[in-house]
């Protein structure tokens, strides 16, 4: 494995600020900053895939009716009916990796609408 170092003094002096102020080692302060920005990386990742999935005609999409449908890197990559035999061979394929495990079929992209409980009781009127 290769190691990685911090060679910015000026940014090294400031995680140590930090993390000695959250209580923390330093490493183990950028461990979890990295840790999060991956977190994020990936979600990008799966919603680009997710454009991606629904930009197809939804012919395209209907072939692949009754199954999931794997996508990486804006391509189908696997299919299977069984959503967790599929996670399973892609994970074993591709490893932790972003990959977008979606039903198949023509249906649009599902819209969620959250509502909130505050604003159900009017409390933002305040």
């Amino acid at each position: 494995m290769t190691e990685i170092i911090l060679r910015e003094s000026a940014l090294v002096e400031a995680v140590n600020q930090v993390a000695e102020r959250e209580g923390l080692a330093g490493d183990d302060f950028v461990a979890e900053a990295v840790r999060h920005r991956l977190a994020v990386y990936r979600q990008k990742r799966i919603w680009a895939e997710t454009e991606t999935w629904y930009a197809l005609p939804a012919e395209t999409r209907k072939q692949f009716s009754g199954k999931f449908v794997a996508m990486f890197e804006g391509k189908v990559v696997d299919t299977d009916p069984d959503r967790l035999t599929l996670y399973y061979r892609i994970r074993e394929r591709l490893g932790r990796r972003p990959v977008l495990i979606v039903e198949g079929g023509a249906q649009a992209m599902p819209v969620y609408r959250i509502r909130s409980p505050r604003h159900a009781r009017g409390d933002d009127a305040r």
